[in-house]
């Protein structure tokens, strides 16, 4: 019975330790989930006030405020994750040791660009761009993210039915 508990339980770590070396080799481009979702955990401990201005069209408003969930905050960053095994050879990369970019090979996919500005490995800014255009609707998405300054969201929409807007959310992290 002994036996049989610790073949069972040398398969499972051995299933387990395989399971992790399969998600690292799945990561093909710089990991923007796994920065954000860390980037978000640090922001949740150290609550930074922040200076965020949402303006719609024209309509704009400003708050002082402390973020409760950063990871909801940076959600749209999130998603712009291209380390997917279906996209594994779809962006063109171009890096040299201050800068990496990512350009999409396929008018098909939602992130068209992402520019990751590095000193030493570490992200000095990060700009992403997102696009999706159907026969009902256009959205141009541009993100900006600059560790402990600034976060930025423009958007630009345009659905058939309810016609053009124009979105941006800025936070001045103090």
């Amino acid at each position: 019975m002994i036996r049989i508990l610790l073949i069972i339980s040398a398969l499972c770590l051995t299933a387990c330790s395989f399971s992790d070396k399969k998600k690292e080799q799945a990561v093909n481009y710089y990991n923007l989930q796994k920065y954000f979702f860390e980037e978000a955990g640090r922001l949740n401990q150290s609550k930074p006030k922040v200076v965020k201005t949402v303006k719609h069209n024209n309509v704009s408003e400003t708050q002082n405020i402390k973020i409760e969930d950063w990871t909801q905050e940076l959600a749209l960053f999130i998603e712009s994750d291209i380390n997917k095994a279906a996209w594994k050879n779809s962006y063109q990369k171009d890096s040299t040791s201050t800068k990496i970019s990512y350009i999409a090979k396929e008018e098909n996919l939602r992130t068209r660009k992402i520019v990751i500005l590095l000193n030493g490995n570490k992200p000095t800014k990060i700009s992403i761009t997102n696009q999706t255009k159907n026969n009902l609707y256009h959205t141009k998405e541009e993100l900006t993210y600059i560790p402990d300054t600034l976060y930025q969201i423009e958007k630009f929409q345009d659905v058939k039915v309810l016609g053009i807007n124009n979105y941006k959310v800025s936070g001045v992290i103090n």
